[in-house]
């Protein structure tokens, strides 16, 4: 029987992890799918044994594509998928035991995107052992001086599990966690070069071709929040994947397809300046609780604030309550 799924595995923030990664998708993926791994420049003690474990199994690829971001690793990549369905997997997630049929049975209902229960483990703060990431998403827009400004809002923003819906729903958005494409939507999307907002891209591209994006509670992936001390060669990666040489251009090539700028643009730049001092706390040995002390500190020297409205959400509106906005270029980087 040929595979119905391509599942490929990406870095996202770090190298480190894929080991774990491969592991879980062994362990609890039924029937024959391949499995292709984007070596972006992975250090050897990291890829070395992966190949090794991976040497003889059928529907393996290795692509060495250089320290890249994932979403150009993945457009080398995108003519090639010539199965039914693609699975897009960071390789700081962890897929649990049943998390696929129910994603295939979904996309056969007729679905171009299924999304599983994204749950986030303990990480940089404190808070349940596991929580919700992302059940569903929607797009809002608020006008500030005039001009509107995109907010991304997600819905049971961090809530404990037992308190997460478990019903299909519709959802306007996703993340690159995990997520389940219609192979035949995933060959004609457009994957830009933009390290920040990508998924918001696409979800738009969907919309835009009138086709619906689910999320699938029965299928559960478990996201490592960062709670690990990082090596070197982690924090290059993350540094490079999130520096400013990337994420600003980033905002600016959505601003130009789209035409819309993020409320939360400064934000995100705060939460990576942030995060910077996280890892190198902890890489330095310090305990989360110290590490997230280093935070606040970076807060205070290098971050700056932007946020003229009291409550953006209250006063945003639905996105796509007036259909979907023109695309206004289809530059990819």
């Amino acid at each position: 029987m040929p595979p119905v799924v391509t599942i490929i595995i990406t870095p996202r923030d770090r190298y480190s992890g894929l080991d774990e990664c491969v592991d879980s998708v062994l362990r609890h993926t039924p029937g024959p799918f391949q499995l292709w791994i984007m070596d972006l420049d992975y250090p050897a003690p990291v890829i070395t044994p992966v190949r090794s474990r991976l040497a003889d199994r059928p529907g393996v690829r290795f692509f060495e594509l250089g320290l890249r971001t994932p979403m150009d690793a993945l457009r080398e990549v995108q003519p090639l998928v010539d199965t039914p369905a693609v699975v897009l997997l960071d390789n700081d997630s962890r897929v649990t035991e049943g998390w696929l049929p129910p994603l295939l049975e979904a996309m056969a209902e007729g679905h171009a995107v299924v999304t599983p229960l994204i749950l986030e483990r303990e990480g940089v703060d404190r808070g349940a052992p596991l929580r919700n990431h992302l059940y569903t998403g929607e797009l809002r827009v608020v006008d500030v001086e005039g001009k509107p400004y995109l907010i991304e809002h997600k819905h049971f923003r961090r809530t404990e599990v037992p308190d997460i819906p478990d019903q299909r729903s519709e959802t306007g958005t996703f993340e690159l966690h995990c997520v389940l494409f219609d192979g035949d939507v995933f060959r004609r999307i457009e994957l830009p070069s933009m390290v920040i907002r990508e998924h918001l891209d696409i979800s738009l591209q969907v919309a835009a071709m009138d086709r619906t994006m689910v999320v699938e509670p029965k299928s559960v992936i478990h996201f490592d929040n960062l709670g690990t001390r990082m090596a070197l060669s982690d924090m290059r990666y993350f540094f490079y994947r999130w520096g400013p040489k990337l994420t600003g251009p980033s905002s600016r090539l959505f601003e130009r397809r789209w035409g819309y700028n993020f409320y939360s643009e400064q934000s995100m730049y705060n939460w990576v300046v942030r995060r910077k001092a996280f890892l190198v706390s902890r890489w330095l040995g310090a305990p989360i609780g110290l590490a997230n002390r280093a935070t606040q500190v970076a807060k205070k020297l290098f971050c700056r604030d932007w946020d003229p409205l009291p409550d953006p959400d209250a006063a945003s509106r639905p996105l796509l309550a007036g259909g979907v906005p023109q695309q206004r270029s289809h530059e990819l980087a």
